[in-house]
């Protein structure tokens, strides 16, 4: 499979208009001011994993999106201040793809085409038949790294019309859905197996992996007018909700009620998976009957009603509220942010 590159001339993004849950709304309001009071210092999130800063940065433009303001519109000047060289030379593949999300949305084309190019560099046809590696190591194709590449290249179509965008979209999910990253239970797994033989490798079921692919499978049916993207998204997310849910909450495999195994990243996963659960319903513009916007809207339910410690602070777990081995952390906050803004950009 090839792929290709296509130049870009800066030009910011049309205003996007969205339908608004003000209730979500108010809520993450609530929740980003409680994240950058704690955890915004002079400019960065400091020792924050440089991708999970480049989400929360999109959570924040996005509520600017939804709630008509310009709160957090400079947030993205500085957020990524020291981490230059990382980005550009630490051969991260998937880390990059988050930041093209954030400049893209900020509207600088310029910046976000620069780190999709060298994400594209992770390109690769002989091992395991095609995809992008995960790192400059070159030795493993995960899901997250692909499912990005989906998801930005269909992102950068919507906003350029460059047909090499939709090209690199419809490559990249075909070999996503011939590889063996989606396991017999419907979900995908972490990645590929390293012994050349490229099999599931049966590592967890990150909810996040669940949430990314849906964009992607989005703009394949709006620009490509590919309806077993739809049927492929809808079973994604039905195995979710059988498979990680508890009392009707997204919940990460690392999780439960009176113990935490998860780390910062993992923390960030479910707001992720919500949020782009939601990106998928309004770029597709496909529901089930309105069962997977009402499942979102639930998200931010339990989120409110279980995981809200204080006023607009939330800790990591969903299901239930007084959680013993719940924590509360900037991953937490911003996982809840990113479900509140999800939920707000739907109608009520």
């Amino acid at each position: 499979m090839k792929f290709s590159s296509a130049s870009l001339v800066p030009l910011l993004l049309a205003t996007q208009s969205y339908a608004a849950c003000q209730k979500y709304v108010d809520a993450a309001k609530s929740a980003a001011k409680n994240l950058q009071s704690k955890y915004f210092k002079d400019g960065t999130y400091g020792d924050q994993a440089v991708w999970i800063s480049a989400v929360d940065t999109f959570y924040l433009e996005q509520l600017d999106a939804v709630a008509g303001t310009k709160d957090y519109a400079t947030v993205i000047d500085t957020v990524f201040r020291g981490q230059e060289d990382y980005l550009d030379n630490g051969g991260s593949y998937d880390d990059v793809q988050w930041v093209v999300m954030a400049y893209l949305l900020a509207g600088n084309q310029e910046r976000a085409k620069h780190f999709y190019d060298i994400a594209s560099t992770a390109l690769e046809d002989t091992y395991c038949g095609g995809g992008l590696f995960w790192s400059s190591a070159r030795d493993y194709k995960n899901s997250i790294t692909n499912e990005l590449y989906m998801a930005t290249s269909g992102y950068l179509y919507e906003v350029t019309q460059d047909q090499a965008y939709l090209n690199n979209l419809k490559n990249i999910s075909a070999w996503v859905k011939q590889s063996k990253l989606r396991g017999a239970n419907g979900l995908f797994n972490d990645g590929l197996t390293k012994d050349g033989k490229c099999d599931n490798n049966g590592q967890t079921t990150w909810t996040y992996n669940q949430g990314v692919v849906l964009v992607g499978l989005g703009y394949l049916s709006k620009y490509a007018q590919d309806d077993t993207a739809v049927t492929d998204a809808f079973s994604i997310i039905d195995a979710v909700i059988d498979k990680l849910t508890t009392d009707g909450a997204v919940r990460e495999p690392c999780e439960s009620a009176d113990q935490n195994n998860c780390n910062a990243d993992q923390a960030s996963f479910k707001g992720i998976f919500t949020y782009y659960l939601s990106w998928f319903l309004r770029v597709s513009g496909k529901d089930n009957n309105g069962k997977y916007a009402n499942f979102v809207k639930s998200q931010a339910d339990k989120v409110l009603e279980n995981a809200q410690t204080s006023d607009g602070v939330f800790y990591n777990y969903w299901p239930a509220k007084g959680a013993s081995a719940g924590v509360e952390n900037a991953s937490t906050q911003g996982a809840a942010l990113g479900a509140l803004v999800g939920a707000g950009q739907l109608d009520c």
